[in-house]
């Protein structure tokens, strides 16, 4: 009886190791060896009690209406002659290539999984204060592998969000 509850108690310990350790190794391949894509955003700083400070991230043409109540769909990455990605085509089925993003169609919009950046949290106020005062194009770069899409940095003016309010002394 001892020797199965051992071995109970074991496979439940490597489980809880397991799955944040993949769950992270999946993010940094992500990150490693994804398509990146550029999105104009909109940020402003909330704060979440539980989570912390970030930035609130709405993609520039990335809430696109979306009628059918289908839960995920595929959104198809088109790049403009700037850089800059956006949605083009909102299909139901796994599409062939890389370009495109698992998404969720809830209430009639598409919501891309890309929706909040979190920052130190000293730093997220100023960010978004920087933001609104500076009036200076903003962008996040996302990376892209097999419909799954990572966050690497948010920027303004060209510069890492972080550096800039550093740099520039934002109060």
């Amino acid at each position: 009886m001892k020797r199965y509850l051992l071995i109970a108690i074991t496979i439940m310990i490597l489980a809880q190791i397991y799955i944040p350790v993949s769950m992270m190794s999946s993010r940094f391949d992500i990150l490693k060896n994804g398509t990146e894509y550029k999105f104009k955003v909109q940020p402003i700083d909330p704060y979440d009690a539980f989570r912390g400070r970030y930035i609130a991230i709405y993609v520039d043409g990335g809430q696109t209406e979306y009628k059918q109540s289908k839960k995920t769909v595929y959104a198809v990455l088109n790049t403009d002659e700037n850089g800059f990605s956006y949605v083009g085509n909102i299909i139901e089925s796994k599409p062939d290539g890389n370009n495109y993003i698992k998404a969720k169609s809830r209430y009639g919009r598409l919501q891309l999984p890309f929706e909040r950046y979190y920052m130190e949290e000293k730093l997220a106020p100023k960010a978004e204060a920087a933001y609104r005062n500076e009036t200076k194009d903003a962008y996040i770069k996302v990376r892209v592998k097999n419909g799954n899409a990572v966050i690497e940095g948010l920027y303004i003016d060209n510069m890492r969000i972080e550096d800039f309010v550093k740099q520039n002394k934002v109060d």
